[in-house]
């Protein structure tokens, strides 16, 4: 499967987060948020600066387009 950045991501699929491309406080508060490498994410909308929307679980997030352009994810495969 290949692997391409959250700003990349077609909206409303689930996809897996990989390891962010961001200094260690930048991963820690992401991760203090729920946006941990592994966890499924959906991107529900975009806005107009290039970010996105997330959801994780029942939580919703806006994410700058530069942050999104360091989260690399997967597509979750069907099944």
């Amino acid at each position: 499967m290949a692997e391409h950045s959250l700003a990349q991501a077609a909206l409303r699929v689930p996809l897996t987060l990989g390891r962010p491309t961001l200094d260690d406080a930048q991963r820690l508060r992401l991760a203090e948020l729920g946006l941990r490498p592994g966890v499924v994410v959906v991107a529900l909308q975009r806005t107009p600066g290039g970010g996105r929307v997330v959801q994780v679980g029942h939580c919703r997030y806006v994410l700058d387009h530069l942050t999104c352009t360091q989260l690399p994810v997967i597509v979750v495969a069907d099944g």
